[in-house]
């Protein structure tokens, strides 16, 4: 409970102070999880283009209508595949046709088809997409296998650059969390000295002594939290709403789950970093209380 009070009563005794770090902080817990609502959004968006991506495999001409419908089903059952669709001849021209209505009247007059019949193969992930169409290569009555390996390899590139990007910034603001929370310490406890030697006079133990300035950080944190939680929901807003603009036809991650996952993850990671600094900050103001001891006893 004394603790708590002189907690408290430093608080309202620096109001400037107290409110200016607790913005920086509140910044820079906004800052780490807007970056981090952003990544969810970047590989949610990723995600979706993944599953337009398939990969087609061309059949032997001639093949009969059993022999089809038993390679889709086989296909259909593998673990790797979400779905499978046969395209015939006749379909495969008329999407061309759709596709390029310059040459609708050429395709109209060709008298033989030359579209392969093919079976579309959308994967789960593209991670295992080589393999997968290594193993429909190998199957009966396929003649040769397609996809855009380039389109493939940009996405796995893409996903590898998100993850690098937010490890990054999760360590940078985990170093920034420590150090702002070690400097104010650091300032609460060379601007404490005269008063810590009051507060033992009055018969404070050296523990709550000790234990003063990590319950400052600790509600320094808790005002931080309060600012950051309020603020960080417009934010996430701003992000998908960015997102629908770019990319009109991805359907964004519910504004729900973002928040939930980026404020955990934030205030998460800023409490571990709060407890590392209340450590480093007993220490110090162990040490300093030692060395106002001894020159206490040197001047006795």
């Amino acid at each position: 409970m004394f603790t708590l009070k002189q907690t408290l009563r430093d608080l309202v005794r620096h109001p400037i102070r107290t409110l200016l770090v607790s913005i920086l902080i509140a910044v820079l817990m906004v800052a780490s999880a807007g970056i981090y609502a952003m990544s969810i959004d970047v590989r949610h968006t990723i995600a979706e283009i993944e599953r337009t991506h398939s990969i087609n495999a061309y059949l032997l001409r001639g093949l009969d209508q059993t022999s089809i419908q038993t390679l889709l089903e086989q296909m259909q059952k593998d673990e790797a595949v979400a779905r499978a669709e046969y395209v015939s001849p006749a379909d495969g021209l008329k999407k061309l046709e759709i596709q390029y209505p310059q040459f609708a009247s050429v395709f109209r007059d060709l008298t033989r088809n030359p579209i392969p019949p093919l079976i579309r193969v959308y994967p789960i992930s593209v991670q295992g997409i080589a393999a997968l169409a290594a193993e429909l290569r190998s199957l009966a009555g396929v003649q040769t296998v397609e996809y855009d390996e380039g389109s493939v390899q940009g996405m796995a590139n893409a996903n590898v650059f998100v993850h690098s990007l937010l490890l990054y910034v999760l360590v940078l603001a985990g170093f920034l969390f420590v150090a702002g929370f070690c400097l104010m310490a650091f300032s609460i406890i060379n601007g404490k000295r005269k008063e810590t030697a009051v507060l033992s006079v009055v018969g404070a133990s050296n523990l709550q002594v000790l234990l003063s300035t990590p319950a400052h950080l600790v509600a320094v944190w808790a005002l931080a939290s309060v600012l950051f939680a309020v603020v960080l929901p417009s934010v996430i807003r701003y992000s998908t709403t960015r997102l629908k603009a770019s990319f009109s036809w991805v359907t964004p991650e519910p504004a729900g789950v973002v928040y939930a996952g980026a404020a955990s993850v934030v205030l998460l990671a800023s409490l571990a970093c709060l407890l590392l600094a209340c450590v480093i900050a007993t220490l110090l103001a162990y040490r300093i209380d030692e060395e106002q001891r001894r020159e206490e006893t040197l001047l006795e």
